[in-house]
């Protein structure tokens, strides 16, 4: 008979304990909303206390020279983009992160000059193989991969004057985030986080 009371008292204990942690473990299942408070990352940025005289980049010249291409993503925008005081217009831009006085920054280019300079409030490092991943490369005929070959070779080997490297890939996400517009670059092994207000 006690034996059978402690088996009772056992089962009781061990089946009280179950319930007791199954809320534990049910709320790691239960998908936690990703919540940033934007409203305090875009009062919390600063516009940058300098330009770029004549609207000209330093480092343009020697990268037109480096690559096969221009080696910037252009971006459209359709809406009109805030940040503080500056307001970007819908258009054409080529987007260039710099890196300037310890901060990393976005130049938003119009014909080649700056037309805008916006603060990044995050950089991430990409993982290996991210590009791959996103956007697989379609399989290519006999043709395709003589004329990649060629352009390669012409553009890589072809006399010390002539070599260049491959652009950066680059791709751009651009979310409604509510009251702003969230913006990430993706440019070579990093990404890059911007924020505006809406008009």
């Amino acid at each position: 008979m006690a034996n059978y009371k402690t088996k009772n008292i056992l089962f009781t204990l061990v089946f009280a304990l179950f319930l007791i942690a199954l809320p534990a473990i049910g709320n790691n299942n239960i998908p936690k909303p990703n919540i940033t408070d934007y409203a305090s990352i875009y009062d919390s940025l600063d516009e940058p206390d300098f330009d770029y005289i004549f609207g000209i980049d330093p480092y343009q010249a020697d990268e037109y020279t480096a690559y096969m291409h221009s080696p910037y993503p252009l971006f459209r925008s359709g809406v009109q983009l805030i940040f503080k005081s500056k307001i970007i217009n819908p258009g054409y831009y080529l987007l260039t992160p710099r890196e300037k006085n310890g901060k990393t920054y976005v130049l938003f280019k119009e014909n080649g000059r700056v037309s805008y300079v916006i603060p990044v409030y995050k950089e991430d490092i990409l993982p290996e193989k991210f590009y791959e991943q996103k956007f697989p490369h379609p399989k290519t005929n006999a043709y395709e991969k003589a004329k990649k070959k060629t352009m390669d070779f012409i553009g890589t080997k072809w006399g010390k004057k002539n070599q260049r490297t491959p652009i950066p890939e680059a791709y751009i996400d651009f979310d409604d985030v509510g009251e702003y517009w969230n913006m990430i670059l993706y440019y070579g092994s990093k990404k890059y986080y911007l924020i505006f207000k809406k008009a």
